[in-house]
């Protein structure tokens, strides 16, 4: 009996260790994990110039009076209506396969080279990424918009994305573009303020805003062009507010130099006017707290916002699309100097075809 009460204290002990060894490893694989994470985070300057990854054989150098833009965020080419997301309440984390980013992306190519305006602004933009199984976004639309100048600015680059645990996103490589008839005098990536604490920053975006300067037909003034993606899943909108403020301080200042600016993108605040109830759905409340309404007394004085209240460029991703049930808003749009003039803005109805956002177009024309 007494060599058998042995043996058990023996496995029992032999047991303890291999559990102690067993998490000794775990935490120390964690460890190293969040090691090279914080060595290897996407640290971008305040303000960059970027260099055009496409040049047109032949351009204009003056930007016109009139001239239309469109702006799209384009959801990576992975968030169309089928899919749901599992930050916003869903059970994925990428498409089923590569066949369908394939086929999302061609249904935002055919759209995007018959609405071939003036400027055109994207966002979420992946160059290689595994949730969109590595297709090089950014360099397919680049080549099909061979006639534009084009920039590119990353705001999205970890190596590995631990979330969700049951499918982890891995590794992502995306960001936002501006496509020009013109020639810009210059294009800058300017880095939003503000961060998540460690270690989530070390997995979240570094929000940006690509801003570029035109000379303009007849006209001393320059027109400044923003494309932003602000802040998304931010309780209470703390990161999206400051980051508001700094877009304040940058488009007055471009204004009181004398310049035209226009500003626009993906604002990820429901655009002042529109409140939570402003299109019919059947979504749980629990799952939009992530959509805020924009702050009050923020927009400067004079300032003109163009978007179109009649069609919503989001829809929620907790589950795949239908309409009437899913809650829909409008976060993307524009916004506008007191010197320019608003000639028309629509949002494109696709039914969130291939992304789960909606195109929105303008018209503006320039004052004197």
């Amino acid at each position: 009996m007494y060599v058998n009460q042995k043996k058990g204290r023996m496995k029992m002990e032999l047991l303890g260790q291999i559990v102690v060894y067993t998490l000794i490893g775990i935490l120390g694989a964690l460890g190293a994990f969040l090691l090279f994470s914080t060595i290897t985070i996407y640290s971008p300057p305040s303000v960059m110039e970027l260099s055009a990854i496409s040049t047109p054989a032949t351009f204009e150098t003056y930007v016109p009076k009139k001239f239309s833009v469109l702006t799209w965020n384009i959801g990576y080419a992975g968030l169309d209506a089928s899919e749901d997301f599992f930050m916003d309440g869903g059970t994925m984390s990428m498409p089923p396969n590569k066949n369908v980013v394939a086929k999302n992306m061609q249904g935002i190519k055919d759209f995007v080279a018959s609405h071939e305006r003036d400027f055109i602004s994207l966002q979420e933009v992946d160059e290689n990424s595994a949730r969109s199984y590595g297709i090089n976004e950014i360099e397919e639309i680049a080549h099909m918009l061979r006639s534009y100048f084009g920039y590119y600015a990353l705001n999205y680059k970890v190596n590995f994305v631990p979330v969700p645990l049951s499918h982890p996103m891995g590794n992502v490589t995306s960001g936002i573009a501006v496509f020009t008839k013109y020639k810009p005098l210059k294009v800058e990536r300017w880095s939003f303020p503000g961060d998540y604490s460690w270690p989530v920053n070390l997995f979240q975006l570094k929000r940006c805003f690509i801003a570029s300067w035109y000379n303009v037909k007849n006209s001393n003034k320059k027109l400044v062009y923003v494309n932003l993606h602000l802040s998304a899943f931010d309780k209470g909108g703390k990161l999206r507010k400051e980051q508001l403020d700094y877009l304040k301080k940058f488009m007055l200042n471009e204004y009181e130099k004398g310049n035209y600016v226009v500003v626009g993108g993906d604002w990820n605040n429901m655009m002042p006017g529109i409140t939570l109830h402003h299109f019919e759905f059947t979504t749980p409340l629990k799952y939009l707290d992530i959509y805020i309404n924009f702050p009050k007394d923020w927009t400067p004085a004079g300032w003109k916002w163009a978007y179109d209240a009649k069609t919503p460029s989001l829809r929620s991703d907790e589950k795949p699309y239908v309409k009437g049930e899913n809650f829909t808003t409008i976060i993307d749009g524009f916004l506008v100097s007191p010197n320019v003039k608003i000639l028309s803005v629509k949002t494109f109805d696709l039914g969130f075809k291939n992304s789960d956002h909606n195109p929105v177009e303008l018209e503006v024309e320039l004052g004197k």
